[in-house]
């Protein structure tokens, strides 16, 4: 009877707790029941970055090529009789006008050389005279049968002869004559005379070159430009041409000169001169520098901030945001530069909203949250006075 109880007594524990677990399960799922699933926890904000629609203008459609300055007119200066250079009356590197003496020959053989050839002009014309008169006695003693017309014929002949003779006479008077001027070296053009090759005293003749005269004013400056640029050659009396010489802040207009008669097969280039004035001389012979070339003007320009441009490997890009925020890489090909603004050729729509500042902030692809601003307040200037706005965003 004992174990009996005993067995009861356990078998009401047993429900006690189970029971006590049951209510306390009931318990706790209600109270699950009744609380909210927690959040998840938030990422960090996106990065603000300024970005900006292309100004879409009006500009001057220019090209850049190197190019150098070249004289109009050059001269070597040499002797065109030979003798003994006796003086120099130039100063190297100076300016001379056209006419002005800037050496001589030794005068002296040429001026004896002349004495002779008057001479023998006088002799000649003194035998002509008398030649002129025998064949005219013997033209009337023949009318008078008082002489052979065999004799007659060979007077007149004499007298042509002697005739012949002074104009040979008359003719080395005027060759010695010039070489006698020739013995002055005179300036054949007005320019810039460089360092003498030969100094007084030295031997010259035809082949010595003494001294280089460069005109200086007007000068070209020689130049080639691509095939592309060629074929719109038709229209080069519109072009528009400007030089600025290396380490120079300003340019110096001029106009188109020359345009050459054919492309240059080996390279697929036109030769074209431009010609500057060059009053003051500044501009010498041989000057390098950059051509800056005018077709025309381009309605519907895009430009954007200079600073906005990136370089990767040779590669210019910009960093574009789409609709979603994400950066995208869009490789463009570059114009001018117009102010602080850059023409962007290729690769850029009106449309497109682009990245002006904090590159280094931004990767290609990531996520990021758009602040607009007008594109030519980013470039912390006012548009050129050359560019003629159409639209600018802001």
């Amino acid at each position: 009877m004992k174990t009996k109880r005993k067995q009861n007594r356990r078998s009401r524990a047993l429900g006690w707790g189970v029971a006590a677990a049951a209510v306390v399960a009931a318990t706790g799922a209600g109270l699950m029941a009744g609380r909210e699933p927690a959040a998840a926890p938030e990422g960090p904000p996106l990065p603000e970055i300024q970005v900006a629609s292309p100004v879409v203008a009006t500009v001057a459609e220019t090209r850049a090529y190197p190019g150098h300055v070249e004289a109009v007119e050059r001269v070597e200066i040499r002797p065109r009789v030979a003798g003994a250079l006796t003086a120099l009356y130039f100063d190297e590197g100076s300016l001379v006008a056209r006419g002005e003496l800037l050496a001589r020959v030794d005068p002296r053989p040429y001026a004896a050389a002349l004495a002779a050839a008057e001479a023998a002009l006088a002799q000649a014309r003194a035998e002509s005279e008398s030649a002129t008169r025998e064949a005219e006695r013997a033209e009337r003693l023949l009318a008078r049968r008082a002489v052979a017309g065999e004799e007659a014929e060979r007077r007149a002949a004499r007298a042509a002869v002697a005739g012949a003779a002074v104009a040979a006479a008359e003719a080395a008077v005027e060759r010695a004559r010039l070489d006698l001027s020739f013995t002055e070296l005179r300036a054949p053009i007005a320019g810039r005379v460089g360092r003498a090759a030969v100094t007084a005293g030295n031997l010259v003749d035809p082949a010595t070159r003494i001294a280089t005269l460069v005109a200086v004013d007007p000068v070209y400056v020689r130049f080639d430009v691509d095939e592309a640029t060629a074929a719109r050659a038709g229209r080069a009396d519109s072009w528009r041409v400007a030089f600025r010489p290396a380490g120079a802040g300003a340019s110096i207009p001029g106009e188109i000169a020359i345009l050459d008669n054919e492309i240059a097969a080996g390279t697929g280039t036109l030769r074209v001169h431009a010609r500057l004035a060059n009053a003051d001389g500044a501009l010498r012979a041989g000057t390098y520098g950059q051509v800056e070339l005018t077709l025309g003007e381009r309605p519907g320009a895009l430009l954007v901030d200079d600073r906005a441009v990136g370089t990767d490997q040779g590669q210019r890009y910009l960093l574009v945001v789409d609709a979603e925020g994400k950066a995208e890489y869009r490789p463009v090909a570059l114009g001018a530069l117009e102010g602080a603004l850059r023409v962007v050729e290729s690769g850029l729509a009106p449309s497109d909203l682009v990245v002006v500042n904090s590159l280094m902030r931004v990767r290609p692809g990531a996520r990021v949250s758009p602040v607009e601003v007008p594109m030519a307040a980013v470039a912390a200037s006012a548009l050129p006075s050359d560019l003629t706005a159409v639209r600018q965003e802001g």
